[in-house]
């Protein structure tokens, strides 16, 4: 009974730390509502980490943080958990979605038909400018040391521009929506090494608009992250090691 005591208490302590410092940083920010801002900024926290899979979100301390009301909060995570990052359960309100293996794997494997295709049509497509920008990022990303905490946010840039070289709304569309439900992103299990390495073959291949070599490139490059993510089969879940566990949010 004194641990349940002690554990109500600590459940509605304040929030500290990197969580409080990130909010108030993305509330000046434009939104096309105040769901949006709740959504997105949660969206962006929980993908580079601070917010951990399994943390909850307490409703009446996220409308603390975002100063609004608990509707636009409550509006918010409905809208992360149509994108299943966030799920609601009836005791424990919102959760950030710990991916189970099978899952994660099931994901990638849809991004290698989305990738291969976004591939083929950037390759038919590509131009000197946007080879010398995805170029550009391939090496800035090469630079990096291993565990640079860069190598996310450029990954996702080198894959995004080969996306928007396809010139097709609708597929940058649904890659975009897919990578949302990786949170640290498809390319996480992948060493640096062997990524940088895949990178320059990809650039150089879209740089000659070989189609078909492209197509290939990406194909495995996907498929190279799924043999890690298998090797951990025994695990319920997903939950990188570098990421430290967010805090309880305040009881909504």
């Amino acid at each position: 009974r004194r641990a349940r005591r002690r554990r109500s208490r600590d459940a509605g302590a304040p929030v500290t730390g990197s969580l409080a410092d990130a909010v108030p940083k993305r509330r000046g920010r434009e939104y096309r509502s105040k769901a949006d801002l709740v959504a997105e900024t949660l969206r962006e926290l929980i993908a580079d980490g601070t917010i951990a899979p399994g943390a909850r979100l307490r409703q009446r301390e996220l409308a603390s943080l975002f100063q609004l009301s608990p509707t636009p909060v409550r509006e918010g995570l409905q809208k992360l958990e149509s994108e299943g990052l966030v799920h609601f359960d009836v005791h424990r309100g919102a959760t950030v979605t710990a991916l189970p293996v099978e899952r994660l794997e099931e994901h990638l494997r849809i991004l290698v038909v989305l990738e291969t295709l976004a591939g083929e049509l950037a390759a038919s497509r590509m131009t000197p400018d946007r080879v010398a920008e995805l170029r550009a990022i391939a090496e800035e990303h090469a630079s990096c040391a291993e565990g640079d905490p860069r190598i996310r946010e450029l990954n996702r840039n080198f894959h995004f521009c080969i996306y928007e070289s396809a010139e097709s709304p609708m597929l940058v569309t649904l890659l975009r929506f897919l990578w949302r439900s990786f949170p640290m992103g498809p390319q996480f299990w992948r060493p640096h090494d062997e990524s940088r390495r895949e990178h320059a073959l990809i650039v150089a291949a879209l740089e000659e608009r070989d189609v078909t070599q492209t197509a290939a490139l990406l194909h495995q490059h996907v498929v190279g992250s799924m043999e890690p993510i298998r090797q951990d089969r025994s695990r319920d879940a997903i939950d990188p090691p570098s990421v430290t566990p967010a805090p309880e949010f305040g009881k909504g």
